[in-house]
């Protein structure tokens, strides 16, 4: 069984390479631009309070990973509590997949939204992922999201 831990800024590489097999699914191109840029934002982002990536080992080999952070937005009248939690890049190595890696992972990240008290988690969900965050208590939403994107973005990815 797999050990789960929080990830450092010195395992920016390694979630990376983590989200590359998300990006892969998609069939999205992994470029080395991305590689080196991916890094970089991981590991600037594991140094400040409002951002954490919990890892999966198993036998010393990290299999699965996953990150979440915080956002303020401005409060209304059914949310006087503006925070909301985001959590992207939820990805186990496909040799690894169906051992409960990446519930672990999500496990950890509600968790650790549950510690800081935040009111909303948002995410989005893949048809493969989309069952486990159901178990959580996630609920799709619709109605009115749109989305600018500005010139060299593919719209709808990230």
């Amino acid at each position: 069984m797999g050990t789960l831990r929080r990830a450092t800024p010195s395992d920016a590489a390694e979630l990376t390479r983590l989200r590359g097999f998300m990006h892969l699914a998609m069939g999205d191109e992994l470029t080395d631009q991305w590689r080196v840029s991916s890094t970089e934002v991981f590991a600037r982002r594991l140094a400040s309070e409002d951002f954490v990536a919990f890892l999966v080992e198993d036998d010393g080999i990290i299999v699965s990973g996953g990150a979440g952070w915080l956002e303020e937005h401005l409060s209304s009248p059914y949310a006087l509590d503006p925070r909301r939690g985001h959590i992207a890049s939820m990805s186990t190595d496909p040799g690894y997949r169906r051992r409960g890696y990446g519930r672990m992972v999500f496990g950890a990240l509600m968790e650790w939204f549950a510690v800081q008290g935040v009111p909303r988690v948002d995410l989005r969900a893949t048809e493969d992922g989309r069952p486990l965050y159901e178990e959580f208590g996630f609920t799709v939403l619709g109605g009115a999201t749109m989305a600018w994107f500005g010139q060299g973005t593919r719209a709808g990815l990230q």
